[in-house]
């Protein structure tokens, strides 16, 4: 044998062992990719029949500035009971015509407390506007309950996703 032939016969050796080295590296990558999606699948249909059934809680975070503009109207009538005493203490000044004497000035004191008793009614009719921005920041929780509807159809996808596997 010539010695080109020889190397040419070492060089296709060598290209033919690396490329069933690559081929059986590529094997093992696709086989444990294959059983890593299989594990997914079936640990999303165990997640799916848990969270299927059962409704999960979701905390959402709120942060918004919320106008309130209104008008209040106010249509009332105000009852006030009065019981109070007034004292009164005056002189008032007068005349008296009294025949051959004629004019004559007097003074009459008074010095008295006049009772009063009254309920006084007061009408109120107006309307009150109201303007104002809150600031609401809070957290809420939403609990949230997948239909059975989108149970079914997560379902057929992972089937789909499995005959796809094998």
């Amino acid at each position: 044998m010539k010695p080109f032939t020889r190397i040419w016969l070492v060089v296709l050796t060598m290209l033919v062992v690396a490329s069933l080295t690559l081929n059986a590296y590529f094997f093992l990558i696709i086989t444990n990719l294959r059983r890593g999606l299989q594990d997914l699948i079936t640990n999303v249909r165990v997640g799916l029949a848990t969270v299927g059934r059962e409704p999960f809680t979701v905390q959402v975070y709120v942060d918004e500035e919320i106008p309130f503009v209104t008008t209040v109207p106010i249509n009332e009538t105000l009852t006030w009971p009065l019981d109070i005493n007034y004292p009164l203490s005056t002189v008032i000044n007068t005349y008296v015509n009294v025949p051959l004497l004629g004019r004559q000035d007097i003074a009459i004191p008074i010095d008295t407390v006049i009772p009063i008793r009254y309920t006084l009614e007061v009408p109120v009719q107006t309307e009150v506007p109201i303007s104002l921005t809150y600031h609401l920041q809070t957290t809420v929780p939403v609990e949230i309950a997948l239909p059975p509807e989108i149970e079914l159809t997560l379902d057929e996808i992972l089937q789909q996703a499995e005959e796809g596997l094998q």
